[in-house]
């Protein structure tokens, strides 16, 4: 394997012990890491004898540029330094100690001139619930979970050890530069939530690929694990967020799948969708949740109208 360069990139946000495990884990890996970069939003700076460490860079932010600001600024500071990969990670992650060694390892045997992988990610697992958040396929008005979108034989699917998709979630994903030079930075008036989905679907609109790895496993902290809800065959998770969160995940959601949906002419069909969305989040915040349930559904009903009008930025 070629010796890369590799930095990584660090969202931190008031958690002090996620910010910790997410460093040591990056320091544990058996493929060494020249730099990290955190760009801390939270409104009091942390203070952490980690951060003081040679091998990291500090950015303090206490105006919160959220996840699309400080995933623009690592993009930038990675590429003027010239080191070949950017590993993004939110704060609450725990890649395995081998998981930098086996994306490189399966970028080096799948990567060619005329096959270029832009992005190539590990398998994600949430700490609480145990449950696996796939890669995803654009599929004419909504994203599709990579097992259901191209394969009916399931148990195949999950014996690859690694698969195209169209989408991942940032964390743990680890950003060849060459190929970001080629396209565009991620959405800063995103703010938070789905700046992922966007800029994956900037490396696959200049026809790079998204790869995830089945064999390198990352653990990942998707939420406030609440219950899992039986719908047929399968178990969903339950999920408490904030209202801040529900805004976000519902204004990106419906501004990003509204938008493909135009170019590939199903916007009415993806109009439905983001309705039936909505609905299923009233739903489940009326029957699950016991905090703040007004002002959460009513972050739900103005982020899907925001999304749809196009009003995006820092909003709520």
């Amino acid at each position: 394997m070629n010796g890369y360069n590799v930095a990584a990139y660090i969202t931190a946000f008031q958690d002090y012990e996620a910010l910790n495990k997410c460093i040591l884990c990056l320091k544990n890996q058996t493929h060494p890491i020249e730099k990290i970069l955190i760009v801390d939003n939270s409104p009091k700076q942390l203070n952490s004898s980690a951060l003081d460490d040679e091998g990291i860079v500090y950015q303090y932010y206490p105006n919160n540029i959220g996840i699309s600001g400080g995933l623009e600024i690592a993009i930038k500071w990675s590429i003027k330094n010239n080191y070949d990969f950017l590993w993004t990670f939110d704060q609450d992650s725990e890649p395995s100690c081998d998981n930098l060694e086996k994306l490189l390892l399966y970028y080096d045997n799948l990567n060619s001139d005329d096959n270029s992988i832009g992005i190539i990610a590990p398998l994600s697992i949430d700490i609480q619930s145990q449950q696996e958040l796939e890669g995803a396929f654009w599929g004419k008005y909504q994203f599709v979970r990579a097992s259901i979108y191209k394969n009916r034989d399931l148990r195949g699917f999950y014996q690859k050890d690694f698969y195209d998709c169209d989408i991942v979630i940032t964390s743990g994903s680890l950003v060849n530069l060459k190929v970001a030079e080629k396209v565009k930075l991620p959405n800063r008036d995103l703010f938070i939530d789905s700046v992922d989905w966007d800029y994956c679907m900037n490396f696959r609109e200049k026809g790079f690929r998204v790869v995830v790895v089945t064999q390198a496993v990352m653990y990942h902290n998707f939420g406030n694990y609440l219950k899992d809800h039986q719908a047929g065959n399968s178990q969903i998770p339950i999920y408490n967020y904030s209202a801040l969160r529900y805004f976000y995940t519902c204004r990106n959601h419906t501004f990003i799948e509204s938008r493909l949906a135009y170019q590939d002419k199903h916007l009415w069909l993806s109009i439905a969708f983001r309705f039936k969305a909505l609905l299923k989040k009233i739903i489940k915040i009326i029957l699950y949740e016991d905090d703040n349930k007004i002002i959460k559904l009513w972050a739900c009903l103005t982020g899907t109208f925001d999304g749809f009008i196009g009003k995006l930025g820092k909003t709520w």
